[in-house]
């Protein structure tokens, strides 16, 4: 997914648009401020959240009291719960999954250049976001941080409900000879919940600021990561596509949980 050039951080794009203007306005604030944000981000273990929990409980809540479109299944199972996603392919296909992860596997030069970044990847946190869109440790942009940091939350949440729904196993245990990079997760593969993670905070904020620049960027990371957990051998291909599926059908009750989050985060950027 090829995406455009962007400007060395702090620097303005030529021709840009109203949200580069912003993060050159807001990165002259004064001293202090930075300051304080850089303080709050160790006490949380270098996470800003602004003025999201870290457990946002309450958009969350707000996803469980969303009724089901059908009368007679909104006692077992939520809307958002049933999307429309298609299930894992079966064992043949699953099979010639495994042969491109297997060749993967021996491009030893090309896995040593992703290691540190799989590595990285492994636990997500907002810096892969907010690096794109030039406000790492720029104050003025609690909010934005703390609905990225929030939406990694919420989605690993309802993710593992969709890994539990379709039971895939991890290509390492469907072919023995892959060796993944990293330990593999407990959990089930299908869909990827980086991917769900990733795309999901892409979309947010395209649907919050589509007219800014880096939105193809932040595409462009949520496929980087999510591909790496291929390269690492902990995913199927389909399980990437099956992710960044999930986080576009999942986007409305997204955007309604944290309505007031979204608005918050306009602000920041006009």
């Amino acid at each position: 997914m090829d995406s455009p050039g962007f400007p060395a951080a702090g620097a303005a794009a030529g021709g840009g648009g109203v949200a580069n203007k912003a993060v050159l306005n807001k990165s002259s604030l004064n001293k202090n401020k930075n300051k304080n944000k850089n303080k709050n981000k160790m006490a949380f273990g270098g996470i800003s959240t602004g003025d999201a929990q870290l457990i946002p409980a309450f958009q969350l809540r707000r996803l469980h009291q969303q009724p089901s479109r059908n009368a007679f299944t909104a006692a077992e199972r939520f809307t958002w719960e049933m999307l429309d996603i298609a299930p894992p392919p079966g064992p043949d296909f699953s099979r010639l999954e495994t042969k491109v992860l297997l060749s993967m596997q021996k491009r030893d030069r090309e896995r040593a250049r992703r290691l540190p970044d799989i590595q990285q990847e492994a636990s997500l946190t907002v810096a892969e976001f907010t690096r794109p869109l030039y406000i790492e440790n720029i104050a003025g942009f609690e909010e934005t941080e703390g609905l990225f940091q929030s939406i990694l939350t919420a989605c690993e949440y309802v993710g593992l409900i969709y890994k539990s729904k379709f039971n895939r196993l991890r290509p390492n245990q469907f072919e023995p000879r892959l060796r993944p990079l990293l330990a593999v997760p407990a959990h089930e593969a299908f869909p990827s919940n980086h991917a769900f993670q990733c795309f999901s905070i892409a979309f947010a904020f395209n649907t919050i600021l589509p007219e800014h620049p880096a939105t193809e960027e932040l595409v462009r990371v949520a496929q980087n990561v999510a591909e790496n957990r291929e390269w690492a051998g902990l995913h199927y291909p389909s399980d990437t596509k099956a992710g960044r599926d999930l986080a576009r059908r999942f986007a409305p009750y997204l955007r309604d949980a944290f309505a007031a989050t979204f608005n918050a985060v306009h602000k920041e950027w006009v």
